[in-house]
């Protein structure tokens, strides 16, 4: 079976039509390249490619193209792909319009088939084609092209248009041959982080650390989960600031994963209040309060989905006087308790965790060392691998159990998506997420306080301005931030400047 990185180069300046005027496949093996003017052609090459894999570069762009031509040629969709019939096709979008896959099926035989499989490389190496070359340290460059311009179907290509579209699935080639070295192949690159964590453990193993926990008590934990900080101290909202100096964490999140107690095994519900367990050191509490931001302290909780109203994705520095409810793991909850008055707080119940440290150290050990070692040495193409292992896997663990996809369908020559029933499918540990957010929040927002507290208490100023996941930006000069922060360019949890 062939990979093929592919591209469509489709005309732009139109109000009213649009279509495919070139298309390029490049062999992610041997680099051989094919160059054509129309997706006639190019649904022709996918029929006679032996069964191949192509990967675009944003599917959902590409994708559309197809889905127009499979419509109009007689081709049907299914739901299922065990309901494959000759001329059918099925496709794997999610309810917000996400491209994972696409699957023609040209023929069917009894168990022979002949088909053509699509994947989104934007899911793998999640950067612009220009980006990945500089990531990967190509000789090609992204080159630029005139889409003003009006070029007819079938098109006669110019030597400056072959050479653009060329390059861009070359790079795209040369960048996923990287990553299947390293036997990196499945369909995202959470996945692929997913897989070659399991691969080091046995299944049995595996399912002792991260049972499958339901339904309806995953919709209690998922309160949990929260993503990055990111926060601008309002002094500087709309400010310019011609200096200053951004601190980021190395690895800040596989640091977390390496370093903190994180949760396994069966989790244990009570009511009321947690109380000490040393079997149980770990805790999501339900709780109702009123809350207050104290003086100089830099909020941490958001709100959403609440009948109050608050903005989703604004920090709070008051409930205003109402009572709220919050679902908290117990790292949370201590910053959340250090940072606000709280008022008329009830404890509700709770969830508690068995805890260790370091399930995740040989995987973390390997893909930190492989960053590190390619950093050296200068291969830049290992190194942007090892950086998205070092990132992708915490995430996989924390997906929803809700799935919801669409179908495509024709209507007045528009390609239009309809929303499928939703299903709910096995998830793996949320819980997992949970704590590897809260503890990189807390490692963030800690050190930004001390940057503000610091500040204030020596200059009367506060030189803290913004902070993002795993980044710090402030006014402070290096030197005071050595004696803040643990300073370092490579070493896991310590920040580089």
């Amino acid at each position: 079976m062939n990979k093929y990185t592919a591209d469509f180069e489709t005309i732009t300046c139109l109000e009213d039509e649009t279509y495919v005027w070139a298309w390029a496949i490049c062999n992610i093996e041997n680099y051989n390249i094919e160059i054509s003017n129309n997706i006639e052609s190019f649904i022709e090459f996918c029929k006679n490619s032996n069964n191949s894999i192509f990967y675009f570069h944003n599917l959902k762009f590409d994708g559309e193209f197809i889905i127009y031509y499979l419509e109009k040629n007689g081709f049907k969709y299914i739901a299922n792909k065990k309901d494959r019939i000759n001329k059918s096709y099925t496709t794997l979008i999610s309810d917000k319009g996400q491209f994972y896959s696409l699957e023609i099926y040209f023929e069917v035989y009894n168990k022979k088939v002949i088909k053509a499989t699509f994947y989104d490389s934007l899911k793998i190496i999640p950067f612009s084609v220009k980006t990945i070359a500089k990531s990967f340290n190509l000789v090609e460059n992204k080159l630029k092209l005139n889409y003003n311009k009006y070029r007819s179907r079938h098109h006669i290509l110019t030597q400056e248009e072959k050479e653009y579209i060329k390059n861009d699935v070359l790079i795209v080639a040369k960048a996923l041959h990287e990553l299947f070295n390293q036997n990196l192949t499945h369909m995202t690159q959470a996945s692929n982080a997913l897989n070659n964590y399991k691969s080091r453990m046995s299944q049995s193993r595996f399912n002792h650390l991260f049972p499958k926990i339901d339904y309806e008590n995953w919709l209690d934990l998922k309160q949990a989960y929260k993503g990055g900080f990111t926060y601008l101290n309002s002094i500087y909202k709309e400010k310019e600031v011609k200096k200053g100096i951004v601190l980021d964490v190395n690895s800040l999140y596989p640091s977390v994963m390496k370093f903190s107690q994180l949760p396994f095994g069966e989790p244990i519900f009570y009511d009321g209040k947690y109380k000490d367990d040393k079997v149980y050191p770990l805790y999501i509490q339900h709780i109702s309060c009123i809350f207050e931001l104290k003086e100089n302290k830099i909020p941490t909780i958001q709100i959403k989905n609440n009948p109050l109203n608050f903005k989703a994705t604004e920090y709070l520095r008051s409930s205003d006087n109402s009572v709220v409810n919050l679902v908290l793991t117990n790292i949370d909850l201590k910053l959340f308790l250090e940072n606000y008055n709280v008022y008329d707080l009830k404890y509700k119940n709770g969830w508690k965790f068995k805890c260790m440290i370091g399930m995740f150290d040989d995987y973390i050990n390997y893909w930190n060392n492989q960053k590190i070692e390619s950093a050296k040495l200068k291969n830049y193409g290992k190194r942007t691998i090892a950086k998205f292992m070092l990132n992708s896997l915490y995430g996989r663990f924390a997906m929803s159990l809700i799935v919801r996809s669409k179908k495509p369908y024709l209507q007045n020559d528009i390609v239009k998506y309809a929303l499928e029933e939703e299903e709910i499918r096995d998830g793996l540990y949320l819980p997992i997420g949970a704590f590897i957010t809260s503890y990189a929040r807390e490692k963030t927002i800690r050190t930004s306080q001390k940057i503000k507290e610091y500040s204030i208490q020596k200059y009367g100023e506060d030189k803290y301005i913004y902070s993002d996941t795993d980044s710090i930006h402030t006014l402070l000069e290096e030197e005071e931030l050595k004696k803040i922060c643990e300073i370092d360019d490579f070493e896991l949890r310590k920040m580089e400047n």
